[in-house]
């Protein structure tokens, strides 16, 4: 039977790993249907931003959101020593990007908070487990 002190970073380390799996399969879905049209995203919501298209965002998307998630997984997973940094850096990043969206584009979509608040799950869970 697991002690309580090793049973809260594995408990911790699973919701990491369970947020950062949601996280970064969301991104790549939405960066994937951002480039293929198949999302509907009106066109209209790019006016005001320096976007023609939707090219740029969901290729960032996949790249500053997707990547760093699924890389964090894969270095949780592995339990290497840079898996909480790079835990942490990758939900900042996410952080980031819904400020972008609502700062670029000014519109609210239901799933932001959603996000933020996965992303704030994920920060808190790395948070406690490298004060552990």
């Amino acid at each position: 039977m697991a002690t309580p002190v090793r049973a809260a970073p594995v408990l911790l380390r699973a919701v990491t790993i369970g947020v950062e799996i949601v996280l970064g399969l969301s991104a790549v879905y939405g960066g994937i249907g951002l480039l293929t049209g198949t999302i509907g995203m009106p066109d209209t919501w790019l006016e005001g931003t320096p976007f023609a298209s939707w090219l740029v965002p969901g290729v960032a998307l996949l790249l500053v959101v997707a990547v760093p998630m699924l890389a964090a997984v894969v270095l949780e997973v592995r339990e290497t020593a840079r898996a909480a940094a790079v835990s942490a850096a990758a939900g900042l990043l996410q952080v980031g990007w819904i400020a972008a969206e609502l700062l670029l584009m000014h519109r609210y979509d239901p799933l932001q908070p959603l996000v933020l608040a996965l992303a704030t799950v994920l920060l808190a869970a790395v948070g406690l487990r490298v004060r552990s």
